[in-house]
């Protein structure tokens, strides 16, 4: 059996897309809202029984790894890439996972309408 856990969050930040021959060359801000899952074992024992993780400590991992570095942020000036959904989302998928955490899934909302997900 797979059991997946998900916490969701969002931040605000602007960017522009310099390359790019629409709107959005502009600079223009947007409210992400940011979708993270982890997958595992459903643990027994302990204070975390019959979790795969706390999601308290998940928010917390995600907010301190990736929403406090983005938040109100020109996120051109953050990075050495177009900071197009695609990018920022496979981005905040190595850094959560290179931290040790067992993600699955990270999907950025750029608009209500429009995400993009990086999976496993």
């Amino acid at each position: 059996m797979r059991t997946t856990v998900t916490k969701i969050l969002t931040f605000d930040a602007a960017h522009s897309l310099p390359e790019h021959e629409g709107k959005c060359r502009n600079i223009h801000g947007h409210t992400y809202t940011l979708e993270v899952s982890v997958e595992g074992p459903v643990r027994h024992g302990g204070p975390a029984d019959r979790m795969v993780m706390d999601f308290a400590d998940l928010r917390g991992r995600v907010a301190e790894l990736v929403i406090d570095h983005v938040d109100h942020q020109y996120l051109n000036d953050l990075f050495d890439f177009a900071p197009t959904a695609e990018a920022l989302a496979a981005w905040a998928f190595e850094r959560l996972r290179d931290s040790g955490l067992p993600v699955a899934r990270v999907r950025l909302w750029e608009t209500p309408t429009s995400y993009v997900d990086v999976t496993t």
